[in-house]
């Protein structure tokens, strides 16, 4: 498996562009730094590491990260019939379940590093404007999660690019869709404010997501309209444990069924 991984690598040097990927987390940061008034506004580098990696949360994570993982998932799953190397892989043997688990898991490190490259990138500004930046280690490996949280809400997407086998237009126009309707969902108190359950605000990443990474925010500062929501949602925040839980269970689901879809595919 690690040395499948590690091939899977390997064929990325072909695509340098993958390599660069990962810094697209750090555009809205970077953005925001520049040119949002809000970033002018901080008195402290405990507001600045809060506000700017918020935002990473809820713009890189939700706008950027799931269709940069299905675009690099059609670029991993049709390289070789692209390339017509699949058959001698076959022959070697290598099984397509094993091709299924290698690709996915580099598709995990790609949102990691995803999150990891914008939230150091919120660590430099925050340095760079002379602040302390406290509480950053913390929100950091919040935002690792989120990357995990996130490519197990790409899976869906993924098992669409290989159904629909190489049709890369429609995936990639499906993937706006689905991560348009997560970005909405996940700012609407209606799907946040649901139960730990079966329904949209527990199943979907966007959702989940703002459940359980809005409650290690710093808001002790927090004006009257940002308690008022607070107060509302925070009976339906989620542990650590259930977020993980839940897409423990529908990254297994979706894996099988990547891998039965793959396998049954002709070469």
């Amino acid at each position: 498996m690690l040395k499948l991984l590690y091939c899977e690598c390997l064929k990325l040097r072909r695509r340098p562009l993958f390599f660069a990927a990962p810094a697209l987390s750090a555009l809205i940061p970077l953005g925001c730094a520049l040119f949002l008034p809000d970033f002018r506004e901080f008195t402290n580098g405990a507001q600045a590491v809060d506000g700017m990696m918020s935002t990473l949360f809820q713009m890189s994570a939700y706008l950027l990260l799931m269709p940069t993982l299905v675009v690099l998932a059609a670029n991993l799953f049709f390289a070789e019939q692209d390339n017509d190397t699949l058959k001698n892989l076959l022959t070697v043997p290598v099984s397509k379940s094993a091709l299924t688990m290698a690709k996915t898991a580099l598709l995990f490190f790609f949102s990691i590093a995803f999150m990891a490259v914008g939230g150091l990138a919120v660590l430099a500004i925050v340095m760079a404007a002379g602040w302390e930046p406290v509480g950053f280690w913390r929100l950091f490996f919040v935002g690792i999660g989120e990357g995990i949280l996130m490519w197990a809400g790409a899976l869906p997407c993924v098992l669409l690019v290989v159904l629909l086998n190489r049709s890369y237009i429609v995936s990639v126009v499906v993937t706006f869709f689905y991560t348009a309707v997560n970005y909405i969902f996940g700012m609407s108190d209606y799907f946040i404010m649901q139960p730990l359950g079966i329904n949209p605000g527990t199943l979907l990443p966007g959702t989940l997501a703002f459940r359980w990474f809005f409650q290690y925010l710093d808001i002790s500062d927090a004006g009257t309209e940002m308690a008022e929501l607070l107060e509302r949602i925070s009976p339906y925040f989620v542990t650590t444990s259930q977020a993980f839980l839940v897409i423990t269970i529908e990254s297994a689901a979706f894996l099988i069924l990547i891998a039965l879809v793959y396998k049954r595919q002709s070469c």
